[in-house]
């Protein structure tokens, strides 16, 4: 019962008692002590009943608190499981002092902490040192705005390794305390992502551009020059070429910007060291950080100031075309997705150039067809004629060609014939003026003895020169007997020289031989052999300058050796080295310091009669300097080589005014090939030293 209620009973048994003793009549001192003890029943009534109360309120306030701390407690499991159930990395920190108040277990799996060793750190301790300042600024943020927001900033984990974070912090006001929620996310894959799709937008928009740009063009060098122009400007590059291959299989410049041309014949050089042939012919891309090192162009200043290269092959139809290539100015590797995108120009780039190739090859044949439709329509009516004409004209050819070769051969028989009516008297005058000069029965004076001194050395020239005619008559008629036998060419050399002493004595001139014992045997006629070299030293002797020097050297090559030489060679020959096979051959170099022989005339001197042209310099000496003769001795050479199988060449620097350069006659010869064949020596100390290394050994 409440205290009001008890007060209502109190006054109700009061008014009771009082009207009790009314009734009665009895006096007021009787009922007083009736009112008192009924009073102080009242009164502990009412205690009982306040203390009851109380108690009551009491119990209901206690249930009260429990119901509110069992929600307490309930959210903050709620929030606990949320903090530790989340995808993201959640902290909570003090936002007056920095200190970490609380972090989820994604949290400290994201950094590689425990929870005790993440408690005492800051913020900024997560934080690599470059992005400090960053970071410093998102929290001011936060504590101006109330929120911030960062997509770039690089955190550390406990193990060194770093991560883009993205940072989402809101500020909280908890009444007592401040905090700054914080969301963290590793988007490292994420930018890796948008980055790699950045790339590969600004490749497609850059190959795009190139290939709407170059479609817009219809001559093939405008349409390779602007496709290199953009390509260079979209890599950052300082220059740039694109080479074509021709029919020959050469790389030539087709487009070039900024780089030297003897920067390009150096790159499209046809060895190792030419990165453009090992690109068009692996048919892979090549990157070099550092051209002038990863070369081996030696010290060329055209490569000077020139580092960074890449090049491509360019493509179409699984063909190489050609290649394209880019150039910096400082050291640069372009990495794989660069060389990627250049790899796709180059693609389209190839197409681009098969489609124009093969629609200037339609065009021309169309244009070709066109016209040979209006030169039929016009010409119909001439054609009957025009071929009478051509069967006439054909007939003519065919009987000058017969004319010619039946003037060829009375020519070829003319020159046996005089020969041969020319050596009767010339033995008849030979031997007869040897007769009168010997005969001691003939009394006759110095006059005379010299004018028969002069008809016998011209009938021995004369002789000589009917010799010479007769050797090119049997040389071109194929007539010349080769005999072949195994000999050594320093016995050829020996007896060459024997014979030629005097001539070399008389001009006062050094002969220099190598080490010719260590060659091996060759396979060929001994006096075709010694008729080659007879005439070769003449030839030197008779254009050496007196007290000059002829030098002779023999060596062995191949193939192998050869071919590095092969221009020279086809000059003279373009079929020999085609048909040299995998043999051996040996090599016998005269060298003199002569007058040396043009570039012009080096093929030149070979033919029959070619000296004769010059009249002013004929001279009937064969050994007077700068003397000229019939021309005939080098043809002679030549056939007579060309018979044993080999060639012969030339080389010279050419004429001067005082004509100090001389020339170096080279002559091929076969080698013996047969069991008792000794190694050759085709490398190492067996091959011959250069002309440097020659040893003089004195005159013949």
């Amino acid at each position: 019962m409440s205290a009001g209620g008890g007060a209502v009973l109190l006054f109700l048994g009061l008014v009771g008692t009082f009207v009790a003793y009314r009734i009665h009549n009895a006096s007021i001192f009787g009922v007083l002590p009736h009112v008192l003890v009924f009073l102080m029943l009242c009164f502990i009534f009412m205690a009982v009943s306040y203390r009851r109360m109380k108690s009551e309120e009491a119990l209901a306030h206690v249930k009260e608190l429990m119901q509110v701390q069992r929600e307490l407690d309930k959210t903050a499991r709620r929030y606990r499981s949320l903090m530790e159930g989340a995808g993201t990395a959640i902290f909570v920190f003090n936002a007056d002092t920095g200190m970490l108040v609380e972090v989820n277990r994604r949290g400290t799996e994201l950094f590689g902490y425990d929870k005790e060793e993440m408690i005492p750190l800051r913020g900024k301790d997560l934080v690599l040192e470059e992005d400090q300042e960053k970071f410093i600024s998102l929290v001011h943020r936060v504590a101006r705005r109330g929120r911030g927001r960062s997509d770039g900033i690089t955190f550390r984990r406990k193990g060194g390794e770093c991560f883009l974070g993205q940072v989402d912090a809101r500020l909280i006001d908890l009444g007592d305390e401040k905090v700054v929620h914080a969301v963290v996310r590793d988007i490292t894959f994420k930018h890796r992502a948008e980055r790699e799709v950045r790339q590969r937008n600004r490749e497609l928009s850059t190959l795009v551009g190139i290939i709407t740009r170059a479609n817009q063009e219809t001559e093939l060098e405008t349409v390779l020059d602007v496709t290199l122009r953009e390509t260079i400007e979209a890599f950052g590059a300082n220059g740039g070429g694109i080479h074509l291959g021709n029919q020959d299989g050469k790389l030539r410049p087709t487009a070039s910007i900024n780089v030297p041309e003897q920067l390009r014949f150096l790159l499209a050089r046809r060895d190792e060291a030419g990165p453009l042939e090992r690109i068009a012919d692996s048919g892979t891309s090549l990157s070099l950080a550092n051209l002038e090192t990863e070369c081996r162009f030696g010290s060329s200043p055209a490569v000077q100031g020139w580092k960074g290269f890449v090049g491509v092959p360019l493509s179409a139809r699984n063909r190489v075309t050609g290649v394209m290539y880019l150039l910096c100015r400082k050291e640069r590797r372009f990495g794989d997705d660069e060389v990627a995108l250049l790899l796709s120009i180059a693609g389209q780039v190839g197409i681009v150039i098969d489609n124009a190739r093969l629609f200037d090859e339609l065009k021309w044949k169309s244009d070709e067809l066109m016209g040979s439709l209006r030169l039929l329509e016009r010409s119909s009516h001439e054609l009957s004629f025009s071929q009478h004409r051509l069967r006439t004209n054909l007939m003519l050819v065919e009987r000058a060609n017969q004319e010619l070769e039946r003037i060829d051969r009375m020519k070829s028989n003319f020159l046996g014939m005089i020969s041969h009516e020319f050596r009767t008297p010339l033995t008849s005058i030979i031997s007869g003026t040897e007769f009168l000069l010997s005969s001691p029965s003939f009394q006759i004076g110095s006059d005379a003895r010299r004018v028969l001194d002069m008809i016998n050395q011209g009938g021995e020239r004369l002789s000589e020169i009917v010799s010479d005619i007769l050797k090119v008559a049997k040389l071109e008629a194929n007539s010349t007997p080769v005999t072949r036998s195994t000999l050594h060419i320093s016995q050829v050399f020996e007896e060459v020289l024997e014979a030629l002493e005097p001539l070399r004595a008389e001009r006062d001139l050094t002969i220099s031989f190598a080490d010719l014992e260590r060659l091996p045997h060759c396979n060929g006629d001994r006096e075709c052999f010694k008729d080659i070299f007879t005439e070769l030293l003449e030839n030197s002797i008779k254009f050496t300058p007196d007290g000059g020097t002829i030098m002779v050297d023999a060596r062995i090559v191949d193939r192998d050796r050869l071919s590095p030489r092969g221009d020279i060679l086809n000059r003279f020959n373009s079929r020999f080295l085609a048909q040299s096979g995998g043999g051996c051959y040996l090599e016998v170099e005269v060298r003199d310091s002569g007058i040396g022989v043009s570039h012009d005339e080096q093929v030149k001197i070979f033919d029959k009669f070619y000296e004769v042209g010059d009249i002013r310099h004929h001279s009937s000496g064969k050994n007077k300097f700068q003397g000229k003769g019939t021309g005939l001795g080098l043809a002679i050479v030549k056939g007579m080589v060309e018979a044993h199988g080999g060639m012969v060449w030339v080389e010279s620097p050419g004429e001067s005014s005082d004509g100090r350069l001389g020339s170096a006659f080279f002559v091929l010869l076969p080698l013996e090939e047969s069991a008792c064949q000794p190694q050759l020596p085709l490398s190492g100390a067996g091959m011959s030293r250069s002309h440097d290394d020659l040893p003089d050994e004195g005159g013949g």
